[in-house]
């Protein structure tokens, strides 16, 4: 890397390639420099979110990190053993010619036996430990419950999470008539009360708000409040998200802009999962806080994460720009349906998950054109583990090569720190795809 010129009380780093002018301001300390959040929160305000994240964390936390590693050691033995998901993969494929008679893409079959086992198997299943529990608590139960719930590897909570997401985007069409007379937003209506996912979460609050603003300052999930590379942030971020998942915060969004209907039905969807706990409260208190309460927080939790995830990186020179604000993972580990490529998603958010990779493709120019937020072979939570860890070396490590712009690793830091840290409600304002056309998705209009 050319050696820091002195430029008064700053020094400046350039590089010129013949993609790009490479130049960031830094301090004295070779740290850049960056828009920050100062003056955005009250002191007593950010203390009180701190304490609520806080005290999140103390009461689930323990638990949460205890059913990850669990479900991460299960899906480690069963592929040296029975390769349970291997087979579920190939019987999927050989029941497809069936089960693709349900649904209007023929890649989507294997969501007839997911809807079969999450929303039949699974709530039976619930029911008859609800039984069991005014008879004898079973703590032992209870746990076995909430790991088969969560799956190997998180799979049964991320295909749950996934396909209420892309039911959502797709409006309920996911299957073909008649069948989606009855099972039109079956996931987000029925099977993810169990996992956590309250009605109107995805189809609304996240289709007409995320989807609109993306990440900008009427975002009310939005992450560049404040710097990404400190779990402080995450901590004080959880209040933000947890209103959201309960759609608290989208109500008030949506009344605020004249849009009432929307605002009903996502608040009817607030009142009809609290009634739904609380009708389970009244059998059986206990057992209804360590399943359904217990996978509310526990889904939300990790997905703070993920969205911090997908929206860490924002530069404050181009803060409109699809290829950094959102975050796309090459051949990324422990992903369903394509999730992986975040930037696609943005682009073409109603667009089926087997179309993403041409998506990504027909885009290509867009990612060498920057330095995007592209990295490769890693899993979202590690990603983010990297960042919150300032591990610069880590995530040069697993940046896309193809992408770096001719870059040294020092200037590539720069960037990452640069892009993690810039913060605050000027620049939120000035932040997603909302300050353009939508092109060819409009479904938000």
């Amino acid at each position: 890397m050319p050696p820091l010129q002195d430029a008064g009380s700053k020094r400046q780093s350039r590089r010129r390639t013949s993609k790009s002018t490479f130049s960031i301001e830094c301090d004295d300390n070779g740290e850049p420099t960056h828009c920050t959040n100062d003056g955005d929160f009250s002191a007593m305000g950010e203390a009180l979110r701190l304490l609520f994240g806080t005290a999140l964390l103390c009461t689930f936390g323990l638990y949460v990190a205890v059913q990850i590693a669990c479900c991460t050691l299960w899906e480690w033995v069963d592929k040296r053993t029975i390769n349970l998901i291997g087979f579920s993969t190939k019987f999927a494929e050989f029941v497809s010619p069936v089960t693709n008679l349900f649904v209007k893409n023929d890649k989507d079959g294997f969501m007839v036996l997911l809807l079969i086992l999450q929303g039949v198997l699974l709530p039976l299943w619930f029911g008859y430990e609800l039984y069991l529990s005014t008879i004898e608590l079973n703590y032992s139960r209870i746990f076995f419950y909430n790991l088969v719930r969560i799956g190997p590897m998180y799979m049964n909570f991320m295909y749950c999470y996934t396909l209420c997401h892309k039911e959502a985007h797709n409006f309920g069409t996911l299957f073909k008539k008649p069948y989606n007379r009855v099972l039109k937003f079956c996931f987000n209506h029925w099977v993810g009360l169990f996992h956590g996912v309250l009605p109107g979460v995805f189809t609304i609050s996240h289709v007409f708000n995320h989807h609109r603003y993306d990440n900008g300052n009427k975002d009310v999930m939005c992450t560049i409040m404040r710097p990404r590379d400190r779990v402080s942030s995450l901590v004080k971020y959880l209040p933000c998200f947890f209103s959201y998942a309960l759609n608290i915060s989208t109500v008030q969004s949506l009344l605020a802009e004249g849009k009432t209907a929307h605002a009903l039905t996502a608040a009817c969807g607030t009142l009809g999962w609290m009634a739904f706990v609380g009708m389970c409260a009244y059998i059986q208190p206990v057992f209804t806080l360590l399943t359904l309460v217990y996978a509310f927080v526990e889904g939300n939790l990790l997905l703070a994460v993920v969205q911090i995830g997908w929206h860490a990186f924002v530069d404050e020179d181009d803060p409109t720009n699809d290829y950094i604000n959102s975050t796309t993972i090459i051949e990324g580990e422990n992903f369903t349906l394509n999730e992986e490529y975040h930037t696609v998603h943005h682009q073409y958010a109603g667009a089926h998950w087997n179309k993403y990779l041409p998506l990504y493709a027909k885009h290509e120019d867009g990612y060498t054109s920057c330095v995007p937020t592209t990295f490769y072979r890693k899993n979202l939570f590690e990603l983010y583990g990297m960042i919150a860890a300032n591990d610069w070396d880590g995530l040069v490590d697993c940046f896309y090569p193809p992408f770096d712009s001719g870059l040294s690793r020092e200037e590539l830091i720069l960037v990452f720190k640069r892009r993690l840290r810039s913060s605050g409600s000027k620049l939120a304002a000035g932040v997603g795809r909302t300050q353009r056309a939508k092109g060819d998705d409009v479904q938000y209009k």
